[in-house]
């Protein structure tokens, strides 16, 4: 039903050559062929983190493309000061 009503939306008004992002909340839906060239926006919990459906992405979910969580790619040495 979701889906649907963004196709409306787009043939609607020709928003494919603007800077419109279709903002949602919802992170189970499937990317069709049907959706090429949309620009979204997935709501990941603080903000809206906004990416463009090309080919690559197609048979995936949509919330794989935003992260909910802070990825730590350094640990960070914690460093005592010890008596000599």
């Amino acid at each position: 039903m979701y889906i649907k009503n963004i196709f409306y939306f787009l043939n609607k008004k020709n928003y494919l050559n603007k800077n419109y992002y279709f903002k949602s909340s919802k992170r189970n839906i499937l990317i069709n062929k049907n959706m090429l060239n949309i620009k979204m926006a997935i709501y990941n919990g603080k903000y809206y983190i906004p990416f463009k459906i090309t080919e690559n992405k197609i048979n995936n979910l949509i919330g794989s493309f935003s992260f909910s969580r802070n990825i730590l790619l350094k640990k960070q040495k914690k460093n005592y000061n010890r008596k000599k």
